[in-house]
């Protein structure tokens, strides 16, 4: 096969491909670059008969003294093993020309998928050795299981969609949602609109759990970068319904208990009810005089590529937590998935350990755990990039402690 190399312009053409690839995903689209906007970015394709047989979306970070580091996430794409020798090649001496020490990417190919209790499928370890195989400057970054060890996490939570979708929910993930729909929690899905209410439902997670995630202006360029593929889902909560039926049980309670002569069992738990139902009225009060009649609660930024559904960013206020919204919000989003022709929906990053919250909520909704194959590293300039191993991880350290600082 005789493939050229080039810079590709055309973004349609190039979306197309990743698109199409089995491997491909949003991180590889030109979407991805516009989001990405403190990198610089550059696309390059191999054609052979003016069709794409391979891609790679490069984004750039500058370093000082002009020192760079290419980065393709999620890439780089091949269709034919045969060309990739070249195709690498061909990456290195763009990156060597363009003044970068080293290309880091780490392509969607999956190691191993399974459950807490058998492997699903998995492929040998022999699918790391043959990605080194295409260039000696090649090696591969290990097999870490922290989540933000690497660039992109090397496990994810996904769902594989379905009908049976539903029943694969864990019985206290179907409560929480039954809940929710008791509580008069509605959801629905929007554009951008939304985003001023989103952004302020991430900023309340940011508070809550002391991390930084992004801000309105980062979220706007989904929809400017992505158009349709992107959408909001937003759980509301009806207060004034609420706080109408909260004070029907109240009313009905106390005219049962002026009945009461004796003080059973049954009075007391009675009791007891009303003393919570006067609680939940009197916070219902406060948060109607907060918000008005519906409440913003929660929030989902979704984007589907192709026949994958990315679930990005979520936020929550935590006043109304025991309405269990985002439970009901993440249940419409993977029904709206479905319809609309996915077939994987991806929950994002996880700790490879499994022993933590974060697993145990995605675990609820039937994920099962997907296995990368990671990170590596094709070593342009040895002497900058054995400075660069060095001094990154103390760079991280310090910018934890800062941003440690900063939230307190």
């Amino acid at each position: 096969m005789k493939v050229v190399f080039r810079v590709n312009e055309d973004a349609e053409s190039f979306d197309a491909y990743v698109r199409s690839h089995p491997q491909g995903s949003m991180y590889q689209s030109c979407g991805w670059s516009l989001i990405k906007r403190e990198w610089d970015s550059l696309r390059l394709v191999g054609e052979s008969d003016g069709l794409i047989v391979c891609s790679a979306l490069i984004l750039i970070r500058r370093f000082p003294l002009g020192q760079k580091l290419f980065y393709i996430p999620r890439g780089p794409l091949w269709s034919d093993d045969s060309i990739a020798t070249d195709f690498f090649d061909y990456i290195k001496s763009t990156a060597k020309k363009l003044g970068a020490f080293c290309v880091k990417f780490d392509p969607k190919v999956i190691l191993r998928q399974y459950d807490t209790q058998h492997i699903i499928d998995s492929e040998s370890d022999e699918v790391i050795q043959h990605v080194l195989s295409f260039d000696p400057d090649i090696v591969h970054k290990g097999f870490d299981q922290g989540l933000n060890t690497y660039a992109q996490p090397r496990y994810n939570a996904i769902v594989l969609a379905g009908e049976d979708m539903f029943e694969r929910f864990s019985s206290s993930t179907k409560r929480n949602i039954k809940t929710a729909l008791k509580k008069n929690v509605s959801v629905d899905r929007f554009s951008d609109e939304k985003l001023t209410s989103f952004s302020r439902l991430m900023s309340l997670t940011e508070q809550r759990k002391s991390v930084s995630l992004r801000n309105m202006d980062y979220f706007k360029r989904f929809f400017d970068a992505f158009d349709k593929q992107a959408s909001l889902f937003i759980a509301q909560v009806n207060l004034r319904e609420n706080l109408l039926e909260c004070q029907q049980q109240i009313r009905q309670l106390s005219a049962s208990l002026d009945k009461a002569t004796t003080q059973s069992n049954a009075v007391k738990q009675q009791r007891v009810q009303l003393e919570a139902l006067i609680k939940e009225q009197e916070f219902l009060h406060q948060m109607k005089e907060k918000h008005g009649d519906v409440a913003d609660v929660s929030g989902l930024l979704i984007l589907i590529h192709g026949s994958v559904c990315e679930f990005l960013y979520s936020g929550m206020d935590a006043d109304f937590s025991k309405l269990y919204p985002a439970y009901l919000m993440r249940f419409k989003a993977m029904e709206y998935a479905r319809g609309q022709g996915c077939t994987i929906l991806n929950f994002g990053g996880i700790s490879g350990a499994l022993d933590d919250g974060l697993w145990e909520f995605k675990r609820s909704f039937g994920s099962i755990v997907t296995e990368y194959i990671g990170e590596f590293d094709m070593i342009v300039r040895p002497n900058m990039y054995r400075l660069f191993e060095t001094g990154l991880p103390f760079a991280r350290r310090m910018m934890h402690r800062i941003k440690r600082l900063r939230s307190k």
